[in-house]
């Protein structure tokens, strides 16, 4: 009966002894693991930092001041360079810490968990330059659209006053009177079904429909309108004059409104990106990491 309890007491004592070596070398073996894939992990971080200071330098938490008011050239030179930056430093960069990161191999379970954490952290960070960068450059595009938009405009007004200094004259002579009847007439029908198209054009809300009656419509009805004075036999030389203005006018007029139908499409897509939502995220990108940080200590601890 002694013998038996003996036994029984030491094949106890050796399983006990062996789980505690299982566990040990478990222990062991994780801890490993951890330490190989902190060492993997340096390259990875060390390229984020570079990052980290390229996203710094742009001061996104104050792009809001430059958006959203009146645009200065002071302010236009400012979101330029931040685009530059973004382009030439920080996607560049962005690239070069996604490579290494695909690099680090996880092999245990537990690990991977943690890494994954990581993995969706650099997701948001990349979503988050991607949309910044995305919105800076529409909104730069804007101004600069906005700016042709300015430039056609002023053309248009000045090849008015061209045609209306020729009116004058024209209406004031007697050997042009009939000229300018005839032209005054043709583009008075023409302007007439101008403000039918324009305001047609007013009316409509939907982008892609705006787009599609300028390119299907008011523009091959402008070009229609310069074909018919271009036809006209006209000799007098201010009513000659007064017809290359309105050309002019015509042409400032296409011009304008291609411009607009890409002022349109920059709209639309600052429109679809949400500006506050992308800008709040500026502060608090800098500690999405936290939470994988303190799920690695966690494991750690072990």
């Amino acid at each position: 009966m002694g013998v038996a309890r003996s036994r029984y007491m030491k094949i106890k004592f050796y399983v006990l002894l062996l789980i505690g070596l299982m566990l040990s070398a478990c222990g062991t073996s994780l801890q490993s693991d951890i330490n190989d894939y902190k060492s993997q992990m340096k390259d990875v971080q060390s390229e984020e930092k570079k990052l980290v200071k390229y996203i710094d330098e742009l001061e996104l938490d104050k792009v809001d001041q430059l958006i959203g008011s009146e645009v200065t050239d002071q302010k236009k030179q400012r979101l330029q360079e931040k685009e530059r930056t973004i382009e030439d430093d920080v996607l560049p960069q962005l690239a070069e810490y996604e490579e290494k990161m695909n690099k680090v191999n996880v092999d245990n379970p537990e690990i991977k968990e943690v890494h994954d954490i990581y993995i969706n952290n650099f997701d948001e960070k990349k979503t988050f330059i991607e949309n910044i960068h995305q919105y800076i450059k529409l909104y730069n595009a804007s101004i600069d659209s906005n700016e042709e938009i300015l430039g056609y405009t002023k053309i248009f007004e000045k090849n008015k006053e061209t045609s209306e200094k020729y009116a004058e004259l024209a209406a004031s002579s007697k050997s042009e009177l009939s000229d300018y009847n005839k032209l005054t007439e043709i583009i008075n029908r023409n302007n007439e079904e101008l403000k039918v198209k324009v305001e047609e054009l007013m009316n409509i809300s939907e982008t892609a429909e705006r787009i599609e009656y300028i390119d299907g419509l008011l523009v091959p009805m402008i070009n229609k309108h310069i074909q018919s004075l271009n036809k006209m036999h006209i000799a007098s030389p201010h009513t000659s004059h007064m017809r290359q203005a309105q050309i002019e006018i015509y042409y400032s007029l296409i011009n304008y409104y291609k411009e607009r139908k890409n002022a349109m499409k920059i709209e639309e897509q600052l429109r679809k990106l949400p500006v506050q939502s992308i800008l709040s995220k500026a502060k608090s990108i800098k500690t999405v990491d936290d939470k994988y940080y303190q799920a690695l200590k966690k494991l750690e601890e072990q």
